[in-house]
């Protein structure tokens, strides 16, 4: 940081008055002391003065030809880029209608002539610090606004999410025993309306209530306890369960630790469940035509080959025989064979 910009950060103070003998002396001593001075010895030049560069604090004289420092003052509070410069009145009336003029036109403080510099230095530096307080404050606020903006638009985003998804997704927090600390029920703190149709309220009365465990009541206690491990281990929890809700009652979810509770995201798989229950009943029906003779509905050669060949293989492992018995049914003639599985 160079020391222009030191300069500027202790003061930027205009002087006006149409006295050179006192622009001169506070200059001299505000210059000595690190504060960055201009001085202009009427009000007219003071308002054209502050249109180029903005002063953070304004010591005004009263008495001047032309422009007087109350139609100064007066001017500059009416206008909004430059009313919230502090002016303060270094004037040699010393009578309380003048220090009240001075105030109702916007001054925030009145000194007197004859003046000690120690008391400007004082009452400038208070004014200084109040400002610097004040930019600090709307810094802060600029600040909070824009953290309040992007909160707003991440709920916003949230809230598009959680209610467009075509899955039902919540977030719940563990309610401990305040004694034992174990978790005895989970409450609602996010749920969209695919999870408050699921459970038929709506997501206004489920958000902060108790409703998860007397739900799984409905379809498996044990369920509860896992979602308490979740908590407890931070292990994921990821499976199929039944449930009858409309048309769908088949559902995959996935519940993972969020804090001291879980979120859990649920997808309705009926249509795919059906498709596979429907498979595995083709697949099975298949495997009966394979193996079974389509007059007697006996088992076939092929049945016959792999039953041999299972069985083979399962007492050669525990180096057992294996007895075959073939039996002809015209003659009802059985005839026992006896092999060894080693050979």
């Amino acid at each position: 940081m160079n020391l222009n910009s030191e300069i500027e950060k202790k003061g930027n103070i205009l002087i006006v008055d149409d006295l050179l003998e006192n622009l001169q002396l506070l200059s001299e001593a505000l210059l000595k002391l690190g504060y960055t001075v201009r001085s202009v010895t009427s009000g007219r030049m003071a308002l054209k003065t502050v249109n180029v560069k903005r002063p953070d604090v304004i010591l005004l004289d009263v008495k001047m030809p032309e422009m007087d420092g109350y139609q100064v003052c007066r001017t500059l509070k009416a206008d909004a880029d430059f009313s919230h410069i502090p002016v303060i009145f270094i004037s040699a009336l010393d009578d309380v209608f003048d220090k009240v003029t001075a105030f109702d036109s916007g001054a925030i403080d009145y000194i007197t002539k004859p003046f000690q510099i120690e008391e400007v230095v004082a009452r400038l530096e208070n004014q200084l610090t109040i400002q610097r307080q004040q930019q600090l404050l709307e810094q802060e606020n600029i600040k909070r606004r824009e953290a309040e903006e992007v909160l707003y638009q991440s709920r916003a985003l949230l809230a598009s999410v959680l209610n467009s998804s075509l899955d039902g997704i919540a977030a719940m927090q563990a309610v401990r025993n305040p004694e034992t600390g174990e978790i005895e029920d989970f409450q609602c703190l996010v749920v969209n309306p695919v999870i408050a149709r699921a459970f038929k309220r709506c997501r206004e009365e489920m958000i902060g209530k108790l409703v998860l465990k007397k739900f799984l009541s409905n379809i498996d206690l044990e369920l509860f306890n896992r979602f308490v491990n979740i908590v407890e281990t931070g292990e994921s929890l990821e499976q199929d369960f039944y449930y009858k809700s409309g048309k769908s009652c088949w559902f995959h979810f996935v519940a993972v630790k969020l804090g001291d509770g879980f979120s859990i995201t649920i997808r309705d798989i009926t249509a795919r469940k059906q498709i596979e229950l429907a498979l595995q009943d083709a697949n099975q029906k298949l495997e009966e035509l394979a193996n079974l003779d389509g007059l007697t509905q006996v088992a076939n050669r092929r049945c016959f080959n792999n039953r041999l060949q299972s069985e083979w293989q399962r007492l050669a492992r525990k180096n057992q025989p294996l007895s075959l018995i073939l039996l002809d049914v015209d003659t009802a003639i059985p005839a026992v064979m006896r092999y060894s599985s080693s050979n």
